[in-house]
């Protein structure tokens, strides 16, 4: 069908998602007042204000004949109602309703084209002072030029989300569009590749303009650092990547983008994501947090862990006392240990020789996810946050508002799960850090690196400049001690012994679903969770919990429920938080239970109870919730369970390798399950990473000290 114009009042809106701005609304023609349902994108969506729609009629396969809107242009009222209430509204303040009517009583229908062609005519209007013309004239101004610009990026084919960012960003987005339009993908946060490419074409920006090949790099540059981990990206990666075009052609494009304020290059190694700079930033920050401290004399110290080890009942062993003393012999020092080696404990005695030495220092606790932090704060009995809620982050533009210009007011830093944080997040730490803060830094180095590019943990092993104790004798006998010992074994490649604890299920793919239903059909689904690596597939992480939530939380009369798309969220489901939520303190990979679900004509809500607070959600629930009878190993990070259930079938055998698997075992406290073939288990743990993380860190920080030195 083609397309057309139709000017139309908007009645009635029927549905509507603030967040994407999809609206579905019932519709009349303002000359043949013909009724119709019109469909699409519409900013803020007003009833009785006319709209000119732009777009074609369709045929709903359920709803029969719509208009599809492509793009809508919002008209200026022309009728006696809708004009006293537009003059009225929060666009024109100070302008009352009063105020209004006179205006209209004065000036007549055409008072609005009026006010904006012959503006000396409100004089006419009794009553009305020179500073309400002023805010009458720039309303009706703003309208126009508004529209204008928003509803030709409509056209180009952007989302409202992208032109909020434009006109947000730059105070002349249309002037600035016009000189680059690619500008805004390289300085705006969540202005992504694809939305610059719909400008350009909107625009008509001609197919050999090297600035569309420049962004095509620098994109395919992006993708290559986030799949790979890396830091940089040498040139030959990028060569056999975009083998259709010259190495001339790279490198001029390349050379271009030397503007760009992350991109750098350094010989063959090239960076985005100011990658580079941060590298830098943690090596010269890390330098300054090396200095003197005070001296505990040895004497009171030991005396002192005497005293703790006596009031909890527990005895430390030679390399946790050095871990320890390691501490307060020093600025920056790093624990690293795998489950059940006593981490925990050691962090327990520092934070209470803390206290004993240093009464008044401020003490902070943190770690990447929610679910870390709150495990550390309840073990180590300690407040604890997560590093995104301890520097403030702002999801709109990804920055912190605690960093060098606001600083933290820290003394001692712990950071727990310190293998899953990346470069950016480490260096915007360190940024908000005073330089008196001493940290200690605690990982795991053999679980799975973090989500984002760097090896930050294992370079700072590897530079050996800072003080490290190793914690390998394994403390934890008490029930699930095999599943240490396990998770030794494959750390060490050593045999496999299968021990108290821990149950291997030699199964085929076939017969993995019903066993995980007869394992988990007496437990309480709040202390147990299945680990899978893959969503897809017949024993993938969407086909177990779907027989999961069937046998936990099956259809019944009195929950309510939403389907959205395949999935169904339903009263006293266990869901999954995908993304951060930093105003609600709710973070990626927090889960809860789902409380309450209304689902009306004008309303769906999820709510969800994630231990420490309830969030409604009211769109993009697919966005936001994820169901978490089963989840991804590296959801799981940084969390753990009293009975895990790992997948380790064929099916999968091509994500399965020694780090995810050593990661996943290692999540469960008491009982561990590994339902599979035994001959791809033993096999696959065997295999190192294909890949080894390329950075330049290490380099980094062996530089500034040597150039210190000098």
């Amino acid at each position: 069908m083609e397309t057309i114009k139709i000017k139309a009042l908007l009645e009635h809106i029927i549905y509507q998602n603030e967040q994407t701005h999809y609206v579905v609304g019932s519709f009349s023609e303002t000359e043949t007042y013909h009724y119709f349902v019109a469909a699409g994108s519409l900013s803020d969506p007003i009833e009785d204000q006319e709209y000119e729609l732009v777009g074609q009629y369709t045929n709903h396969p359920k709803y029969g004949l719509q208009f599809q809107i492509q793009y809508a242009n919002k008209l200026l009222p022309r009728f006696k109602d809708s004009i006293i209430r537009f003059l009225s509204s929060s666009d024109f303040p100070t302008i009352g309703l009063k105020t209004a009517q006179a205006i209209y009583d004065t000036l007549g229908e055409d008072c609005l084209d009026i006010i904006k062609t012959s503006p000396e005519k409100l004089d006419d209007v009794p009553g009305l002072n020179q500073k309400k013309k002023q805010i009458l004239m720039e309303g009706i101004h703003t309208f126009d030029q508004h529209s204008d610009f928003y509803y030709q990026c409509m056209e180009y084919g952007l989302d409202q989300n992208k032109i909020l960012l434009l006109e947000q960003n730059y105070e002349d987005p249309q002037t600035i569009l016009q000189e680059d339009c690619f500008r805004p993908y390289y300085e705006i946060y969540g202005f992504g590749y694809r939305s610059a490419i719909k400008l350009a074409n909107g625009l008509q920006l001609q197919s050999a303009d090297p600035r569309r090949f420049d962004a095509f790099i620098y994109e395919t540059l992006r993708q290559l650092t986030m799949a790979s981990g890396n830091t940089f990206i040498h040139f030959i990666t990028l060569a056999n990547q975009c083998s259709s075009y010259s190495t001339q052609a790279l490198e001029e494009s390349l050379n271009r983008l030397q503007n760009i304020s992350d991109f750098d290059r350094v010989e063959d190694r090239i960076y985005v994501f100011g990658l580079y700079h941060e590298e830098k930033e943690i090596s010269r920050l890390l330098k300054a947090h090396q200095f003197p401290v005070e001296t505990i004399l040895e004497e009171d110290l030991s005396r002192e862990l005497e005293q703790i080890e006596f009031r909890f009942g527990i005895t430390y062993d030679t390399q946790q006392i050095k871990a320890i003393k390691t501490f307060f012999r020093s600025s920056i020092s790093l624990l690293n240990g795998g489950p059940g080696t006593g981490k925990t404990t050691t962090v327990k005695a520092i934070l209470e020789l803390i206290r004993t030495f240093y009464a008044n220092a401020n003490i902070q606790l943190c770690a990447p996810t929610g679910r870390a932090s709150k495990r550390l704060s309840d073990l180590s009995y300690g407040d604890s946050k997560t590093i995104h809620s301890l520097l403030k982050w702002n999801k709109e533009d990804n920055t912190f508002a605690k960093n060098e210009e606001d600083l933290l007011d820290i003394d001692f830093l712990i950071v727990d799960e310190f293998s899953m944080v990346d470069t950016h997040l480490f260096c915007s730490l360190l940024k908000a850090l005073p330089f008196k803060t001493r940290i200690l830094l605690i990982g795991d180095e053999d679980q799975l690196e973090s989500v984002g590019p760097g090896k930050v943990f294992q370079d700072l092993i590897e530079s050996a400049v800072f003080p490290i104790v190793h914690l390998e004798k394994i403390f934890r006998q008490k029930n699930g001690s095999g599943i240490v010992t396990l998770a030794r074994d494959i750390r060490k490649e050593e045999l496999c012994h299968y021990q108290e604890g821990v149950t291997f299920l030699e199964k085929d793919t076939a017969d993995i679903l019903p066993t995980i239903q007869k394992i988990t059909e007496d437990l309480d689904h709040d202390h147990f969770q299945v680990l899978s690596c893959m969503y897809k597939g017949a024993v993938g992480i969407d086909a177990i919990n779907e027989v999961l939530q069937a046998q936990f939380n099956p259809y019944d009369s009195s929950k309510n429920e939403i389907k959205v798309a395949t999935s169904i969220f339903r009263e006293n489901d266990k869901v999954m938080l995908l993304k951060n939520l930093p105003e609600e303190d709710v973070y990626n990979g927090d889960i809860g239970y789902i409380i309450q679900v209304k689902s009306t004509k004008n309303e769906k809500c999820i709510s969800v109870d994630f231990g420490n607070r309830i969030v409604d959600f009211k769109t993009d629930f697919l966005y936001y919730l994820k169901h978490a009878y089963c989840i991804s190993v590296h959801k799981s990070q940084g969390s753990e369970y009293d009975t895990v259930l790992v997948i380790v079938d064929r099916t999968n055998i091509h994500m399965l390798n020694k780090r995810l698997i050593y990661t996943a075992i290692s999540r469960a406290k008491k009982q561990l399950y590994i339902i599979g073939q035994k001959s791809v288990f033993e096999r696959q743990i065997r295999l190192k990473e294909r890949r080894i993380r390329q950075t330049t860190l290490q380099a980094q920080i062996l530089d500034i000290l040597k150039s210190k030195s000098s």
